[in-house]
């Protein structure tokens, strides 16, 4: 897949201005091999403006984000998710892409869909790959949407794909559940490499004692666990947004955030984060065990290994696959925090940080991207 003209489109969960996550780092990670078209879920042309309706005439409009990358934004008409109006939202984001791939000279070579709302294009885009982020059915009601809706879209885009991926194995297993014919290929999250293979990574951070926790502040946190964390004493830096929707979790929250050994920097620019984690010792994963998290892969915890960090997480699916000593698992919250404490007063080697970092590497988005790529049957 060489040249300008050769594109995949690429259908994600998220806008591209919301916090990045899988959608935002693949599709960056593919931009390497060919040019990306990123088609932002639809922004109604009426009622209340939670993100920046886009200007000027026509209710689709192009605009350049990064040198291979050109977002697709389209206006629908307000209830879009209601039946009849949602088939309505779906055949004007078909007729915006393909007026798009006309006027920019696109070769649409594959449509990747990363979103639980949407389904593929009705025309021909090239091969349909389905990638599926996390267990949709268990988590649309944390995303506010149905259960019943999501798993019969998530059928029928099983049913309609050539090819589909899931970023665990134990997501594999629940697609079967779902449609027990699906091919699925596990390709799981991965990170972004901060120094090239091979090379010095600069000399390690001093010893400071402090435990990072990085990613969104929600229900998929073990509150027990953040809990006992303040408690302890252990210098926390949290970076991240806090994007929880129920009463317990937020209460929880604010009691861990409000501890004196807690800072929280909130969201920070993604540019800033290999900073903010140079500065630290640990990088925790402190996730319920429940069918959600077990189905996830996530992203924080090869982060912090691309960083150097030691790592704790509870259990998962996720951290069994990876199968490396440098992720220490706890098997309740006061052994999460005692494994805590004894990596962050332990000093850092510098030996040990750059084995972390050399194995992480071994998992980058380019990695994950060239897995997708070459499932591709190029088109001429």
């Amino acid at each position: 897949m060489r040249g300008l003209r050769d594109a995949i489109v690429v259908i994600p969960g998220t806008r591209w201005e919301d916090t990045q996550g899988t959608d935002h780092r693949l599709a960056q990670a593919l931009s390497e091999h060919c040019q990306v078209l990123w088609v932002d879920p639809p922004v109604p042309f009426a009622g209340p403006a939670r993100v920046h309706r886009p200007s000027g005439a026509g209710f689709a409009h192009l605009d350049q984000l990064q040198e291979s990358i050109i977002r697709l934004r389209y206006l629908v008409a307000p209830g879009f998710t209601r039946p009849g109006l949602d088939r309505l939202a779906r055949a004007l984001r078909d007729a915006a892409m393909f007026r798009a791939q006309r006027r920019l000279g696109l070769r649409v070579q594959a449509t990747l869909l990363l979103s639980p709302r949407d389904e593929f294009p009705a025309g021909s885009t090239g091969e349909r790959l389905l990638h599926v982020t996390d267990d949709w059915v268990q988590g649309a009601a944390m995303m506010g949407l149905s259960p019943r809706q999501v798993r019969r879209r998530l059928a029928k885009n099983l049913a309609a794909a050539d090819q589909v991926s899931a970023v665990s194995p134990y997501l594999e297993q629940v697609l079967h559940e779902v449609d027990s014919n699906a091919v699925v290929q596990v390709v799981p999250n991965g990170c972004t490499v901060l120094h090239p293979q091979g090379q010095g990574s600069g000399p390690a951070p001093e010893p400071n004692g402090k435990v990072v926790l990085l990613g969104q502040l929600n229900e998929r946190l073990d509150m027990e666990v953040l809990k006992q964390l303040a408690a302890s004493g252990l210098p926390i830096e949290v970076i991240g947004p806090r994007r929880e929707r129920g009463p317990v979790a937020a209460a929880g929250l604010d009691r861990f955030l409000a501890a004196e050994n807690v800072h929280w920097h909130g969201e920070v620019a993604p540019g800033e984060v290999p900073a903010l984690l140079a500065g630290a010792m640990v990088g925790i994963t402190p996730y319920l065990d429940n069918e959600f998290n077990k189905a996830s892969f996530p992203l924080k915890t090869l982060d912090y290994l691309a960083a150097g960090l030691a790592v704790v997480s509870n259990d998962s699916p996720a951290v069994r696959w990876l199968d490396t000593p440098f992720i220490r698992v706890a098997g309740s919250p006061g052994h999460f925090v005692e494994l805590a404490g004894q990596l962050a007063t332990g000093g850092a080697q510098g030996s040990e940080r750059q084995q972390r970092i050399d194995f992480a590497n071994g998992h980058s988005w380019q990695a994950r991207a060239a897995s997708l790529i070459g499932r591709i049957k190029v088109q001429s």
